[in-house]
């Protein structure tokens, strides 16, 4: 499917295990979903930095369990989305996959955002969440 600018979605991802890496203005962790792709010029390290605290101004759809400010590097946590209502920022279909230094790589991408930071400059109020690949996110149309 194919998104618009504005369209409202129910965003959502199953949780998996992730281990907190490091904790300091990100929480960083060890991505559960994707493989590094060594072939590849581009290197990923398997670690995604999510932004956590109120006095951050990114935002992400993903929750961890137990909560961020209670996680410790070393610790065993769970990532996931659970399933929230999200305004689509915008939407690229990749053909070919878009290499990013992950297998499986992504076909599409698609940046979310809270209805309540819609207001905000789009750029800076959403999230990129990248799809077809290996990250099991879910996007389907609200229904109202």
């Amino acid at each position: 499917m194919v998104y618009r600018v504005g369209d409202e979605v129910i965003v959502s991802c199953e949780p998996a295990t992730a281990r907190v890496v490091e904790k300091h203005r990100y929480i960083m962790v060890e991505w559960p979903w994707r493989t590094a792709d060594n072939s590849l010029n581009i290197r990923w390290n398997g670690q995604v930095a999510l932004p956590y605290g109120d006095s951050h101004q990114e935002w992400s759809p993903y929750r961890l369990e137990p909560a961020a400010f209670a996680l410790r590097p070393g610790d065993v946590c769970t990532v996931s989305i659970p399933p929230t209502r999200l305004h689509v920022g915008h939407y690229e279909k990749y053909d070919p996959p878009r290499n990013l230094g992950w297998t499986p790589a992504p076909t599409a991408g698609i940046h979310v955002i809270p209805p309540e930071r819609m207001d905000m400059d789009l750029e800076d109020a959403g999230c990129m969440l990248y799809l077809g690949g290996a990250d099991p996110i879910r996007v389907e149309p609200a229904r109202n």
